[in-house]
């Protein structure tokens, strides 16, 4: 995929980014996007303590371990892995994705027990991949390019994958206004008067509709100085 917006991104509602809301997206500034990537075994509106309680009960009454023999061990081997399943997302270590609008640069979601692995937004480029798993679903990865060494590959998501390339391809146009969105309203002066200062460059990357300022005050600010 081409870095070009083709479309209005949806994403970054204000309601889906913060530490509470069990969404992806823990932060929305006009420096940094962050997303929690860590494992969890719960869902937001969904008690999964009961899907492995209920696993194992189900198990007790499929394999009926009090008759002992080969059924027994069979049941507490599947029950540990469910067990090991459930408690893992309280262990598991701490996984984030962060794009950097300022610098340019994307973090790796890998272990905070491991040194930052950091990719440039312009040294790669979008990738779908679409397999059958039950049904059809696409995956979009950011890979870099073939002269990068060593090549990187990042898992981007795969809900909406079109709407995710626009919104990330937007937000790492540092010389574009903001994505819109709530999340971002509070940033929106400071943004505009950091390119202001900067005088307004060109953006970085194509789009195939207008992204104009916030207000209609700022877009005539931007043209006169900018001229775009």
């Amino acid at each position: 995929m081409t870095k070009r917006i083709s479309a209005l991104p949806k994403r970054n509602r204000k309601d889906v980014v913060g530490e509470d809301t069990d969404v992806l997206a823990i932060k929305a500034t006009d420096v940094e996007y962050i997303e929690n990537r860590t494992y969890k075994g719960k869902g937001k509106g969904f008690n999964f303590d009961w899907i492995w309680g209920g696993g194992i009960l189900i198990l007790f009454l499929v394999f009926r371990p009090w008759e002992g023999g080969p059924l027994l061990y069979l049941f507490l081997g599947v029950s540990a892995v469910l067990i090991f399943g459930f408690l893992y997302h309280y262990i598991a270590p701490k996984r984030y994705f962060i794009a950097n609008r300022q610098t340019g640069m994307l973090k790796l979601p890998t272990s905070e027990k491991k040194e930052a692995i950091w990719v440039a937004f312009a040294d790669g480029f979008g990738f779908e991949k679409t397999v059958y798993a039950s049904s059809f679903y696409t995956t979009l990865y950011f890979i870099t390019k073939p002269e990068i060494k060593p090549g990187r590959v990042i898992e981007l998501t795969t809900l909406e994958t079109e709407d995710y390339w626009n919104f990330i391809v937007w937000y790492m146009d540092k010389n574009r206004p903001l994505p819109p969105g709530k999340a971002f309203d509070p940033y929106r002066e400071q943004d505009f008067e950091r390119r202001k200062a900067a005088g307004f460059p060109k953006p970085l990357y194509p789009s195939s509709i207008p992204t104009p300022e916030f207000t209609e005050a700022q877009q005539k600010e931007r043209k006169r100085i900018g001229g775009w």
